[in-house]
């Protein structure tokens, strides 16, 4: 197996596209030209030719959607060796599951896999195996923009249907998520919202107005900054971590909002204590000056009143 490229990986669709060379070798005794002399060393063939031989009728069973490439005609290559070998080379771009655990993301890895077979023919018919050593071959490093690819694991297993047992060929892949996109403007932008909602912490208390407003609008900030990441991504039920970042973000923003209402509340109280002795002050000073004017008139304090 040659791999050319990935052309992507997606969160919501938890699949992959890959453009690839399928290699495959049997041996088939009936086409065996050795006896001939002189003869070729090889016979090379398109497509057409496997109408009229015997074929492992292989596919990737596991995939959503195959497609063999046409540009300009069916990339399809079979060539016969004297002995009867055969190679046969399909260029084909397909796609296949992945399995996604979002609970560290954005540093986060995802796997892929596609899994081959003959879907007609069982172990009493073909046995299949990886060509060792060097059963996957990359065309150049995989690198996406929000993925690389970082490893990648052949396994053989045998499956158990109805009908029988079948040789499965599985290739796994794993690609490991670029986060530096999610730093600029994920990260970064909240953290800088949390000090932003700081800011009133530094000003008069007597600037309510001017407080909330910035603990508000930090607060809608952080909102948008969270819904614009989270929008490509699947609605998983579990917890991630950049949701704990965000939802500790907010709860800083909240309780600097609860602050400010506490402190608005108290610069209330305290002004509406400080009024009372102003209004003891002015009623004890009334009651002197009548109890001075009714001794200057030698009248009885009881009667002034």
């Amino acid at each position: 197996m040659w791999i050319q490229e990935v052309t992507y990986v997606s969160e919501l669709t938890q699949d992959f596209e890959i453009d690839l060379y399928v290699n495959e070798f049997w041996e088939d005794p009936a086409l065996n030209y050795e006896v001939l002399s002189p003869c070729n060393g090889n016979l090379s063939f398109d497509h057409s030719i496997h109408e009229s031989i015997w074929i492992p009728n292989t596919c990737f069973i596991n995939s959503k959607k195959a497609l063999i490439h046409s540009s300009p005609f069916r990339n399809v290559f079979l060539m016969v060796f004297p002995n009867g070998s055969i190679w046969s080379c399909w260029r084909i771009k397909s796609t296949g599951p992945c399995h996604m655990d979002l609970r560290n993301f954005p540093m986060d890895s995802i796997s892929c896999m596609l899994t081959f077979e003959s879907y007609n023919y069982n172990i009493q018919e073909v046995r299949m195996k990886w060509n060792e050593p060097h059963s996957v071959l990359m065309f150049k490093d995989i690198e996406l923009p929000d993925f690389t690819l970082v490893n990648y694991t052949t396994s053989v297993i045998e499956a158990e249907y109805a009908a029988g047992l079948w040789d499965e060929l599985t290739v796994s892949f794993t690609f490991k998520r670029r986060y530096g996109w999610y730093i600029l403007q994920g990260y970064i932008p909240t953290y800088l919202t949390i000090f932003i909602s700081w800011i009133p912490f530094y000003m008069s208390p007597r600037a309510m107005p001017a407080r909330t407003m910035i603990g508000v609008n930090s607060l809608l900030a952080m909102t948008f900054q969270f819904g614009n990441i989270i929008r490509n991504l699947p609605r998983v039920s579990y917890i991630k971590a950049i949701d704990i970042w965000v939802l500790s973000g907010m709860t800083f923003i909240f309780a600097s909002l609860i602050e400010l209402a506490m402190v608005g509340f108290m610069n209330r109280h305290e002004g509406r204590t400080d009024t009372k002795p102003n209004y003891m002050q002015k009623n004890v000073t009334f009651l002197l000056f009548i109890l001075a004017k009714s001794r200057a008139t030698s009248l009885p304090f009881m009667a002034v009143v």
